[in-house]
């Protein structure tokens, strides 16, 4: 079976609200927001809280646990940068430093249909 692969158009990034991208092949463009953006996080930590467990053994010692500076929900949800990843994907950058994530252009589509 073939999976469509999703290509975006036009990307513009609302820092306080989200992802607005306009797709090829008709898709609408649609608003994705932060905090959609945020919770799907998928780099294996933010999966790993999320209850996903296929990466639970690391090939590298885990980061520390430990929250040595907290941050506001404003800071976790800003999109900082974005930027794209081949031609397949975007890294985020959000307020707070998190920058794990490669967010591919199927699952930003998959998002935009639940918004």
């Amino acid at each position: 079976m073939e999976q469509t692969t999703f290509k975006p158009l036009k990307i513009e990034r609302n820092k306080d609200e989200g992802l607005y991208i306009t797709w090829e092949l008709g898709k609408p463009a649609k608003l994705i927001t932060s905090e959609m953006l945020r919770r799907a996080c998928p780099c294996a930590n933010c999966r790993e809280e999320r209850g996903d467990k296929s990466h639970s053994t690391p090939l590298t010692p885990k980061r520390s646990m430990l929250t040595v500076v907290s941050h506001t929900r404003n800071e976790q949800l800003e999109l900082s940068e974005i930027w794209g990843v081949g031609n397949y994907a975007l890294g985020v950058r959000w307020g707070d430093g998190h920058d794990d994530g490669i967010y591919t252009f199927n699952l930003l589509a998959e998002l935009s249909d639940r918004s």
